[in-house]
């Protein structure tokens, strides 16, 4: 039986999806257990180290440790609570339309 150009057509469509899908099924695999290395190579005690790394480990001035980070917002928070304690009642008065140059139109 003959073929026409048709069908000759469809059966090339047919193997270049064949080949398509061994070409994607193969590289799927290969991705697929890099991926699953990857997940099998940490383990939790490992993150668990680097999460305290990250908490308290080695910092500099410019980078500091969560820890640190924290102990300076406190600390500054602190000095302005103990200065703001100190400032006259007058500092807190009610805005005054008549006195003070910031007031809503």
């Amino acid at each position: 039986m003959a073929t026409t150009p048709e069908s000759a057509q469809e059966e090339q469509q047919a193997q270049n999806l064949q080949l398509r899908e061994a070409l994607n099924n193969a590289y799927g695999f290969i991705e697929g257990q890099k991926t699953t290395q990857t997940f099998s190579a940490v383990t939790f005690e490992e993150l668990v180290d680097q999460q305290i790394n990250r908490l308290v480990g080695p910092d500099t001035e410019s980078r500091p440790n969560v820890f640190n980070r924290i102990t300076k917002i406190k600390n500054d928070l602190l000095q302005a609570v103990a200065q703001i304690k100190q400032l006259p009642a007058e500092s807190f008065v009610d805005p005054s339309t008549i006195q003070n140059v910031n007031t809503p139109r």
